[in-house]
């Protein structure tokens, strides 16, 4: 009988030790990691090499706990057998399973994940010797595993689709607000969005002909509230280069008169460009300014680091932009008055009505669908209501009214 119980408490206990890591070094966050790194603490460095080749510490750990389960269930088994029979065989297999079950899997696998903070040190310097016993097994096991595994691949710590899932979970269980909800879904998707769809598009640019002089060019720019500024030659199809308001300023000083000097280099981007791989690039360019050109080498629009954190964080308005319009305007009898630059998504998201993907704007939907600019009073007909021009300019819709009852 001691025999028997040494053997089972023997299995059980190692079985109890390795569900207890596996839960504490697969639930410790990489925050908690940095924190004890930044304590000078020894146990924050091993964790953190584990848990980026954790494929070593969970092998090891498997493996012993594999080996205990094995161990305890044949010896225990053979020495039931031996002394009580095969009856008694049945029950020790059966009662042995659930003890498994129960006191090394459910039992240390929930104290390791509740407590993963508090043993965290501890389990550092326990999976470090223990990677280090089981290093014999390890490297045959690493050999195999290199060989079953296609070259090539490698497998990321979490997928975009798991962290949107997860800021999904963390706004339903208020650990993140709907504003922090927002940008976080902003941020995944700027691969998806391209600089067409954020630039400024060229009939709203303020730029300056390289012929302006640098008091034409300081006067644009305080008229219209703008730091940078684009400059073409004969057209805007031929941008020469941006000037800048420090520039201007420290030009104006120095007595100097043309812009040309004054400007700095253009930098380009075709508008089928990810938002994404343009912040890279405007962070290693050191430059808040790119000119967009469409598919013939055209000027289509310009981009500013503003428009591209605003797509992350929102809109974002300064003191100049006190008078910009507001996208929509509910009236007492339950019309809109939408902007005519307001996005096509942002007017079917408000509306709850379908008006495809073809056109970037409302004023260029109803653009499209008038054939032309139109005049006030020409409407258009959508399934979900009806869109009547209000107000015309430079050859632009400026406002559109949405009545649903028409």
């Amino acid at each position: 009988m001691t025999d028997l119980l040494f053997v089972v408490g023997a299995a059980l206990a190692g079985s109890f030790m390795c569900s207890i890591l596996e839960a504490v070094l697969l639930s410790v966050s990489h925050s908690y990691i940095a924190l004890l790194q930044s304590r000078g603490h020894r146990a924050g460095d091993i964790l953190n090499r584990m848990k980026r080749e954790i494929d070593e510490p969970i092998a090891a750990i498997l493996t012993l706990n594999t080996i205990a389960h094995t161990v305890g269930s044949a010896w225990g088994g053979a020495i039931v057998d031996r002394v009580y029979g095969d009856f008694w065989l049945g029950v020790f297999v059966a009662v042995l399973t659930f003890v498994v079950l129960v006191a090394s899997e459910i039992i240390p696998k929930t104290l390791g994940a509740t407590f993963c903070n508090q043993l965290a040190a501890p389990t550092a310097h326990l999976l470090r010797f223990l990677v280090i016993v089981m290093k014999p097994v390890l490297v045959p096991l690493a050999v195999l595993s290199r060989w079953i595994r296609p070259a090539g691949t490698s497998r990321a710590a979490i997928s975009r689709a798991e962290i949107g899932a997860l800021a999904e979970l963390g706004r339903q269980e208020g650990a993140i607000d709907e504003n922090e909800f927002q940008v976080l879904s902003n941020v995944m998707q700027l691969d998806e969005i391209t600089v067409g769809e954020v630039m400024t598009p060229r009939i709203d640019m303020v730029a300056v002909p390289v012929e302006a002089t640098v008091a034409d060019a300081m006067d644009v720019m305080l008229d219209r509230g703008k730091l940078r500024l684009p400059v073409y030659e004969g057209n805007l199809d031929r941008i020469v280069g941006i000037l800048l308001a420090r520039d201007l300023w420290r030009a104006a000083r120095e007595g100097s008169e043309g812009v040309r000097e004054v400007a700095r280099p253009a930098r380009f981007a075709p508008d089928s460009k990810p938002v994404e791989e343009l912040i890279r690039e405007m962070r290693a360019q050191r430059t808040k300014m790119i000119i967009v050109l469409d598919e013939f080498g055209g000027t289509a629009g310009l981009v500013t680091l503003e428009d591209l954190i605003e797509e992350i964080v929102g809109e974002i308005q300064d003191e100049h932009e006190g008078d910009e319009p507001r996208d929509f305007r509910t009236m007492e009898d339950g019309r809109v008055v939408v902007w005519g630059g307001t996005p096509v998504k942002d007017v079917q998201d408000r509306l709850g009505i379908e008006l495809g993907e073809e056109f970037d704007t409302i004023g260029g939907y109803v653009f499209g669908a008038l054939e032309g600019v139109g005049k006030a009073g020409d409407s258009v007909d959508t399934p979900g209501g009806r869109f009547r021009v209000l107000k015309v300019s430079r050859r632009r819709i400026e406002y559109v009214l949405f009545d649903r009852r028409e």
